[in-house]
């Protein structure tokens, strides 16, 4: 999952076509599945805020609801990001945590949100 650009949508795999079966740590639906961070709009550059390295494992619902400032997996244009989700004053906007990369306005864009992220996992 890129973590920086947008990258080619793929479809949700089917059982026995996946890398790996991970067990969630989390409380999640039925749906959810686990994809690989690659790219580093989504690692923080300070110390103590949660950061999700290239190579971190995240766990993703599309069964709960997208909450403000929650993460989420997007698709836009047939392209799939991860991100923030932000709500303000009735503009949608997809932000990462990394600064050296810009806030995306997504209002009014052909988007949908294919799952919040619920847990992560960052190999040694």
């Amino acid at each position: 999952m890129q973590a920086g650009a947008f990258c080619e949508a793929v479809d949700l795999l089917e059982p026995g076509e996946a890398e790996a079966w991970l067990p969630c740590p989390a409380a999640h639906s039925d749906r959810a599945y686990a994809l690989r961070v690659n790219g580093d709009s989504m690692t923080s550059p300070y110390p103590g805020q949660r950061s999700y390295p290239e190579g971190t494992i995240i766990f993703v619902d599309p069964d709960k609801p997208l909450t403000n400032g929650c993460r989420v997996i997007a698709k836009i244009n047939g392209e799939v990001t991860f991100k923030s989700y932000a709500e303000d004053m009735g503009h949608i906007y997809l932000r990462p945590i990394n600064p050296t990369y810009s806030p995306m306005e997504v209002t009014g864009k052909d988007i949908s949100f294919c799952g919040v992220i619920i847990g992560s996992y960052t190999p040694e």
